[in-house]
């Protein structure tokens, strides 16, 4: 099954054209799943064929499938609204604007540089991260940033008294019976991404920022492989009950939660894209490392590309070019 044609095309010249080794991806339509596995898992030091069952660092895709899934269970719960101001929970921003809603939906305009980032110990980074300003972009312009849902993770904490990561796994992936994700990867098992400080990455997060943090980050971490993502995305469809909320509350994921109409659209966590017919809103998402999921529930279709475009070298901008020509494709033949 496959009605996707041009886009699998587009996908898979990826490989061909040398934009990224390799890739693991499926289609899927009401319940078909078509899947597929081309290129190699590497590239550098030598070259090694890919694998079906192959896990990614997911990066991004951590804030939708795991942070934002635990607080929906917890909205679904009666437990938050996501009214809630940051400063009930950290008291650093007992006097600043931002709520919940703020940071699911990218609009809190909470940004800024902090010196010699990726050098300080955790303890620190998490310190200087709670002292960013708020900017006057608040409520007025969506900017994506893994600070908010840094700070999401640091709620979850002091909702729960563990780590962020931990309830992640306690919460979503062990309930969904999810086999292949985790925060604590087996090497032999991923395909590397970058070469940092002449060490290849590999069942090692990408992120900076998240191999800093370990436990305590809610924005980056995950490792998952292509089969646990089709089970998660068929929760989304509404197929199982994977996911740890009722299917009335996700179908609500699928409509814009931004709080001005000013600002791009975004719902929890997850970007939207519209059907070019009638408007209708998929939810996407898209992970540094090279990998992103578009899905759409109202004629039950979905697309999930695995690759690691940050390999050996995380310059590839060519990626993002034709990460959008893939993703308008799939848009225009998702009849």
């Amino acid at each position: 099954m496959s009605d996707f044609f041009r886009t699998q095309y587009l996908i898979e010249s990826m490989v061909s054209e040398r934009i990224v080794p390799g890739v693991n991806y499926a289609f899927i339509k009401n319940n078909q799943v078509f899947k597929a596995t081309i290129g190699f898992s590497e590239i550098y030091p030598e070259t090694k064929q890919l694998s079906p069952y192959s896990e990614y660092d997911l990066a991004s895709l951590t804030k939708v499938l795991g942070t934002t899934n635990v607080f929906l269970k917890l909205y679904q719960e009666g437990r938050l609204n996501f009214n809630e101001p940051l400063g009930d929970f950290l008291p650093e921003f007992k006097d600043k604007p931002v709520r919940l809603f703020h940071l699911l939906t990218h609009t809190s305009g909470i940004r800024g540089w902090i010196e010699n980032r990726d050098q300080l110990p955790a303890s620190d980074l998490l310190e200087a991260i709670k002292k960013l300003p708020v900017t006057d972009e608040f409520e007025t312009k969506m900017r994506y940033a893994d600070t908010n849902f840094i700070l999401l993770g640091l709620v979850l904490e002091q909702i729960y008294h563990k780590s962020v990561q931990d309830i992640i796994m306690d919460e979503v992936v062990k309930p969904a019976g999810l086999k292949y994700t985790t925060f604590k990867a087996n090497k032999a098992d991923c395909v590397p991404t970058a070469v940092v400080d002449g060490q290849l990455l590999q069942g090692v997060v990408h992120d900076p920022k998240a191999r800093v943090l370990g436990k305590r980050c809610g924005s980056a971490g995950l490792f998952s492989n292509i089969d646990d993502l089709i089970k998660l995305t068929f929760g989304y469809l509404g197929r199982n009950n994977l996911l740890p909320f009722s299917q009335e509350l996700t179908s609500e994921i699928f409509g814009i939660k931004s709080n001005s109409k000013k600002v791009h659209p975004r719902s929890w966590g997850w970007d939207l894209v519209f059907d070019p017919e009638d408007q209708h809103p998929l939810i996407f998402h898209t992970g540094f490392t090279g990998t992103f999921i578009l899905i759409d529930r109202q004629k039950q279709t979905a697309m999930i590309v695995l690759t690691n475009r940050v390999h050996p070298t995380g310059h590839n901008q060519i990626f993002l070019t034709m990460r959008q020509r893939i993703v308008d494709s799939f848009l225009a033949e998702n009849k």
